[in-house]
């Protein structure tokens, strides 16, 4: 076998000789086995940075229902700001059949709003129909001068509007409307079914 064994253990008695060297012909081949296997070793680098992370205030969001020629219909939650486009990617993009001129991907979008994506086989008058009805105007988005375009509120109550809603932390309803100075029950009922929030 091993010259350097033999050698290394003939001062032995041949029992304890042959039991020390089993263990050790055991030992070394279990530590020739096991050490020669490769285990992956991970680097793990440890750097030192001086800069405090801060916490980034979240965006405020809309709720968007996008319905229609889209891959995913449903309602998105989006970022304040998002247009159409994003509406449109969140609901997984357009179906093959969608009618890419029906919609107006750049226009910027209210929070509670509904897109529809109308399909190439329906009818001109269809999408007329429902294009006719009022697009609502956002409470808590709109400007002084959007808000003047309502019937019966000029700049000095548009501004008041936007007083009372920066105040407030916006509109949690279209009654609160009523607590503006200068709206009262009248003007109230003529624009309620303007606006949203």
């Amino acid at each position: 076998m091993f010259p350097w064994l033999k050698t290394l253990f003939a001062e032995f008695t041949p029992r304890a000789g042959k039991a020390t060297i089993t263990l050790i012909a055991v030992v070394g081949f279990a530590g020739f086995v096991f050490g020669s296997s490769t285990v992956p070793s991970q680097k793990f680098e440890v750097t030192k940075s001086n800069q405090v992370s801060k916490a980034e205030p979240t965006k405020p969001k809309v709720f968007v229902h996008i319905i229609g020629s889209v891959k995913s219909p449903g309602i998105y939650q989006l970022d304040t700001g998002s247009r159409v486009y994003d509406a449109v990617l969140a609901a997984g993009g357009l179906t093959a059949k969608a009618n890419q001129q029906s919609i107006n991907l750049a226009r910027g979008l209210t929070d509670g709003e509904q897109v529809v994506v109308f399909s190439q086989s329906q009818s001109v008058a269809t999408q007329q129909g429902f294009q006719a009805q009022p697009q609502l105007l956002s409470l808590n988005q709109a400007t002084a001068t959007q808000l003047e375009d309502l019937p019966g509120v000029g700049p000095a109550l548009a501004g008041r509007m936007i007083d009372w809603r920066l105040a407030n932390g916006g509109f949690k309803s279209k009654e609160d409307l009523l607590n503006v100075s200068g709206i009262g029950d009248k003007l109230f009922s003529g624009i309620k079914d303007l606006v949203t929030l």
